[in-house]
């Protein structure tokens, strides 16, 4: 309620806003790191050569060299071991061996790995300084310019915005347009990109050359609409940001032309899956043709008179890779009942496989068994292995094209991290991932597990009843450094926080000013708050207007795109409208209704908490009654309710009503101070003492307002603690001090 005064006061103040790390729509293919050059030279004579890789950093900072897989082609085979000098590192763990597989543009792909046991010293490379590699051959044949280094961490980074500039055609289209970020043929990522939004891709490598390509899509009428991409390529710069426009335009559905698919080729007899072929416009898909295997299919909303070419996918099957030709290679769709007619053909040759063996330690010993996954750079089908598991090891092996790279994984168990070695994966000969599990230290999320509403309370993964205490943010257009690492670490090891709220404003200066931007730093506080096994609750801090109507689509694609991007963890509550003011139930009702189908269509467990009338009072600050909420609950599963005080002006007949809405309505106070309303003023301890006693006697979460140094008394940092990040007791406000042994003991 306090921040309609809030808001007016701050406009007067100069305020620092941070970028902030954004981070990735999904997961990036594995790409080399540009900034690490290579050089070979070589000594000895004709029978025997003593060949030497130096590795330097040339990226400006130290970068992490644990698990690094390095390749560079060679025109004959390299078997052999290797030593070095490798600088400040310690001394590589395992075996030392350089092996190589056949390329398919001729030559070959050698490869080797290095991990360093980091009990032994730091595995940072300091700018500037270089590793060496050496080993022996008969002849020294190593192609100069071909070496490319894969780092566990990138090194140099620079992001893409996609703007989608065209409004979606129809209802029957997609609610997003599909974008294939590549470097060369390597698909980096997809894009979901919302039709008049935009995207944010991060930690893309830099240096490298990008092509940006984007499926065509069908509106009612079945004809196609095709996108003009503006720049279709480009060089990526370390710490840029470039940006990418993508426009539609329909095409007129006047021509047409005939695919003829083939019997299955004999080489792969038994795959049932139904031949592909892809109708490209200048380089762009089109139009994506399922076909049936001897059959052909007339395409009949092309434009007459455009060139056309095709693709369709390589098979890879019952160990044979099938590419794909068509003839002729083009044609021109024309109008008419007499077609042109391409025809798709196969051309097999058996795979060359290795056997990788894939070791799992560490796991909890009530785990029988762990699925690996390996996904391919290339993105071709990822391939998976159980590995059966007692006293929680094991070990399996599995067959792997020889010469791919792999990112491994494995799926997520609650109170451990995983560790791989090597990542990424390069399948050569005998290779070996080791994949470890360690068991966290016990974090609330740990311990807890996903939550659930069962009946009015919290309850844990074990049914069990709990309450959170932790932090709210301030406005993150204002306070965002007030949020590095080093403050989520203070709050969950000092603190003994269980929860933290990410306060996002729509207005003032917030969302609507730049959607992508405030949704990227939101994933990215999601992420650091992860890491320290808190939990997290984003906040729809709707302020001005009341009515959370009046940002429902905003609503939607925010809570659309924060879903998509965290529907795998298990610590996430959507608080979908913070302070609802001047409207009614039924109108803060209505709203809930329509936007928890959409959370609940991609992500159907995670808590959502709802904000109630009169700035989240349940009515009571309008002079109305909690029961015209708790006599008409929303119809939906998982679902909170918000209450928010501040002792200062709040008294008794608001600590009466929270008492009396959290006996029929499971209620989470995600807002409330110590102080006035205004966040100001002399702190109130024994109101507040009141309410954090009926808090814990039943089990009611909180976040307190706010974690900021901002100059008010409900801010618990002195001004300028942000700046230097000195999280210590000295520096916290009386209410800080306050709060915070509230938090570690109620």
């Amino acid at each position: 309620m306090f921040k309609k005064i809030l808001m007016m006061l701050l406009i007067l103040l100069p305020i620092n806003i941070f970028a902030a790390q954004t981070s990735l729509t999904n997961v990036l293919a594995p790409q080399p790191t540009t900034c690490i050059s290579s050089s070979f030279s070589a000594t000895g004579d004709n029978y025997w050569k003593t060949v030497s890789l130096k590795l330097t950093n040339q990226c400006g900072k130290a970068v992490d060299f644990q698990d690094v897989s390095v390749t560079f082609k060679s025109l004959s085979t390299i078997n052999t071991g290797f030593w070095g000098n490798f600088s400040t590192l310690p001394w590589p763990s395992g075996s030392l061996q350089i092996t190589s597989q056949t390329d398919p543009t001729g030559g070959y792909i050698s490869s080797f790995n290095l991990h360093f046991p980091t009990q032994q010293g730091s595995t940072m490379l300091a700018a500037g300084s270089n590793i060496v590699i050496i080993y022996g051959v008969a002849k020294d044949n190593h192609v100069d310019g071909s070496t490319k280094v894969y780092l566990s961490t990138p090194a140099q980074t620079g992001t893409v915005n996609f703007t989608n500039q065209t409004t979606r055609p129809d209802t029957t289209v997609p609610t997003t347009a599909t974008i294939h970020l590549k470097s060369g043929t390597t698909t980096v990522t997809d894009v979901a990109l919302p039709w008049k939004g935009s995207k944010t891709v991060t930690d893309v490598a830099a240096g490298l050359s990008y092509n940006v390509t984007a499926d065509s899509v069908k509106d009612s009428s079945g004809a196609s609409w095709t996108a003009t991409i503006s720049p279709a390529t480009f060089t990526l710069t370390a710490g840029a940001t470039q940006q990418v426009s993508v426009s539609y335009a329909k095409q007129a559905s006047t021509g047409g032309l005939i695919i003829q698919f083939p019997t299955v080729p004999s080489e792969i007899s038994g795959y049932t899956k139904a031949p592909v072929a892809e109708i490209k416009l200048n380089g762009s898909t089109t139009q994506n043709v399922t076909g049936s295997w001897n059959n052909s299919v007339t395409v009949n909303n092309l434009v007459a008179g455009n060139v056309y070419s095709f693709s369709s996918p390589t098979i890879e099957y019952n160990n044979m890779t099938c590419a794909t030709s068509f003839n002729p290679a083009t044609l021109t769709a024309v109008s008419g009942s007499s077609l042109p007619t391409t025809a798709l053909s196969y051309t097999c040759t058996p795979v060359k496989q290795i056997t990788a063996t894939l070791n799992v330690s560490g796991a909890p010993t009530t785990l029988g068994s762990v699925t690996v996954s390996l996904t391919p750079s290339d993105g071709s089908t990822p391939v998976t292995r159980a590995v059966t598991l007692q006293n929680g090891q094991g070990t399996a092996t599995t067959s792997l094209i020889q010469g791919k790279i792999f990112q491994v994984s494995i799926p997520a168990v609650d109170g451990y991290t995983v560790t791989y070695a090597p990542q990424p994966l390069s399948a050569t000969s005998n290779v070996t991932e080791n994949i470890t599990l360690q068991a966290s230290s016990g974090t609330p999320v740990s311990i807890n597990g996903r939550l659930k509403v069962c009946g009015t309370q919290l309850c844990n993964q074990y049914n069990v009843p709990i309450q959170l205490r932790g932090m709210s943010t301030h406005g993150l257009q204002w306070y965002y450094n007030c949020l590095p690492t080093s403050a989520f670490a203070y709050l969950a090891n000092d603190f003994k926080a269980s929860v933290v709220r990410i306060s996002m404003y729509i207005q003032e200066d917030g969302y609507e000013t730049d959607p992508a931007k405030f949704t990227a730093e939101v994933n990215h506080l999601i992420d650091e708050v992860s890491k320290k096994g808190m939990y997290v609750i984003v906040d729809w801090h709707m302020l001005e207007p009341g009515d959370p109507n009046y940002n429902l689509e905003r609503a939607k694609t925010f809570f659309t795109a924060i879903a998509k991007a965290n529907v795998n963890r298990n610590n996430m509550f959507y608080e979908i409208a913070n302070e609802p003011s001047g409207v009614s139930w039924n109108t803060v009702k209505s709203y809930a209704q329509q936007l928890i189908p959409v959370i609940r269509a991609i992500d159907p467990d995670t808590i959502i908490i709802v904000g109630t009338p009169a700035w989240s009072s349940f009515g009571m600050s309008d002079g109305q009654s909690v029961s015209s909420v708790t006599s008409s609950p929303l119809n939906f599963p998982n679902i909170m309710y918000t209450f928010h005080f501040y002792a200062a002006s709040h008294k008794d007949s608001y600590l009466n009503g929270l008492d009396t809405a959290s006996n029929t309505l499971p209620v989470f106070v995600t807002e409330w101070g110590t102080q006035t309303y205004t966040g100001d003023g002399t702190n109130d301890f024994t109101m507040s003492q009141k309410y954090t006693d009926l808090m814990a006697k039943k089990k009611i979460s909180w976040t307190n307002w706010n974690f900021s140094d901002d100059f008010r008394s409900g801010a618990i940092w002195k001004t300028g603690t942000c700046g230097t990040a000195n999280w210590t007791a000295a520096n916290l406000k009386p209410a800080g001090t306050w709060i915070r042994q509230k938090i570690i003991s109620p």
